[in-house]
């Protein structure tokens, strides 16, 4: 990529949110389902509970959709109206949708306003809410920096000078995490006693092994950080939720579904040209794939 694609990428993806790791709504000529997700799933409304309230909190691997979709709420949120959040609400079982989740969202904005004038997200959480959603953490450890690392240093052939500039402030990052994330679960315990939460892990970027152009063209020692890091969020992310009660999802083919998959068939995407996402983020496909699998749990 020339450095003027290069720059123009790292400030899009920055100003997303920015958080690492698919199709959209016309990468496969299919875009968001119409009706109840149920139909698509084959899940019956009836076999399981009905859920009356539903609000989802999280960051931009919740807020963020096809680039070409309605956005609600604050403009600096790009919150999509075909995220997994709205296509979940397509079920028959799901009823009222409150969906606060914004791009750049930390764990402190679910208590602490994130945008001016804009209150907490867990200000959208009540009494009588009944399903929770929450993708969180990525922000918290970095990952917008990781991004514009990867997207403007050039290639080293040997070493990762990504990590080298950012171990040490991600993996403090990383060590504080889980505690975070308790607080974040009592927080909605406090406030929604009786809601289920369904946490969905973040969609993987870079395949566990091999690549493609994009990867061949980050730093080798940064690509094997980059594996580390995900894997790890996932981890802590998936610990909590246990600790907590939650669920914890991520589609079944998921690790498949990575960014250097033909872009038919991608969750997430690099760049977004192909698949019409934001670029570092889920595609349509993985909203739709991410929809299900919350839907697969309820």
């Amino acid at each position: 990529m020339t450095s003027r694609r290069i720059a123009v990428l790292a400030a899009t993806a920055l100003a997303a949110a920015s958080t690492l790791g698919a199709c959209t709504s016309g990468d496969d000529g299919e875009g968001p389902r119409d009706g109840p997700l149920t139909a698509a799933t084959g899940l019956a409304p009836d076999a399981g509970p009905t859920y009356a309230r539903y609000v989802a909190l999280g960051d931009s691997f919740a807020a963020l959709g096809p680039t070409d979709a309605p956005t609600s709420g604050p403009a600096q949120c790009l919150r999509s109206t075909a995220n997994y959040a709205s296509l979940l609400a397509g079920r028959e079982d799901v009823g009222e949708l409150v969906d606060v989740t914004c791009g750049g969202a930390e764990t402190v904005h679910m208590t602490g306003p994130q945008i001016a004038e804009t209150p907490p997200q867990f200000d959208a959480l009540t009494p009588d809410t009944d399903l929770v959603t929450l993708s969180i953490g990525g922000n918290d450890i970095g990952f917008g920096a990781m991004v514009g690392c990867i997207l403007q240093t050039p290639r080293a052939e040997t070493g990762a000078p990504c990590r080298d500039r950012l171990e040490f402030s991600v993996t403090d990052q990383l060590d504080a995490l889980g505690g975070r994330l308790d607080d974040v679960y009592e927080g909605i315990r406090d406030r929604s006693p009786d809601a289920r939460i369904v946490t969905t892990a973040y969609l993987p970027l870079v395949p566990d092994d091999g690549g493609c152009e994009f990867v061949s063209g980050m730093s080798p020692g940064d690509v094997t950080w980059t594996r580390h890091v995900t894997e790890r969020i996932n981890l802590i992310v998936s610990d909590a939720a246990a600790r907590a009660g939650a669920d914890v999802v991520q589609p079944a083919d998921a690790a498949e579904r990575h960014a250097c998959a033909p872009a038919t068939e991608r969750y997430t995407d690099f760049t977004g040209e192909e698949t019409g996402s934001h670029p570092m983020h889920p595609t349509g496909a993985g909203h739709r794939a991410m929809a299900e699998a919350v839907g697969a749990v309820l």
